[in-house]
């Protein structure tokens, strides 16, 4: 059982130590890894190393630290917002009867949604290097170059002389 979460922002994954609190909410920790996603080994280490440390169980943040703010502060970022538009986020749920793997990407507004179409369900029994191979598939769909938005062209109408 536990909850992970990797960011793929810029060319890079971004593995923070996702912790348990108390009160049974999960919070992204420090240390953080970064690693650029130009080196599959190191991000497969990455993800694997995630896996196998677990979630530690911490006592439940007051509310005055900001949300992602381990991760703003490592990338020197300031808004939430702003990371977003740049970030794809990957959330995987190890669970009893499975494992469970969402996406989250960004919008035509630069905003994060989670993409049913991209969620998948894995038994409970796959391999921490199946869940990272996974990963890995999806960033290199997200590093793609995307397809150009055509403008339509403005047609004049003919004027005969």
């Amino acid at each position: 059982m536990g909850l992970f979460r990797f960011y793929l922002h810029q060319g890079k994954l971004i593995t923070p130590s996702v912790c348990e609190t108390e009160a049974g909410f999960f919070v992204d920790q420090g240390p953080l890894t970064v690693t650029s996603v130009k080196d599959s080994i190191k991000v497969r280490q990455a993800i694997v190393k995630a896996f196998v440390k677990g979630n530690a169980r911490i006592p439940t943040p007051d509310g005055s630290e900001a949300a992602g703010s381990i991760i703003l502060e490592r990338l020197v970022i300031d808004s939430w917002s702003k990371f977003e538009k740049d970030a794809v986020l990957y959330t995987v749920h190890l669970g009893g009867r499975y494992t469970t793997y969402h996406v989250t990407g960004r919008k035509e507004d630069g905003m994060w949604t989670m993409d049913e179409s991209a969620t998948r369900k894995f038994d409970s029994k796959a391999t921490y290097d199946t869940l990272a191979e996974a990963i890995i598939d999806d960033v290199r769909r997200q590093m793609l170059p995307k397809p150009e938005s055509v403008k339509p062209m403005l047609l004049l109408p003919k004027i005969d002389a």
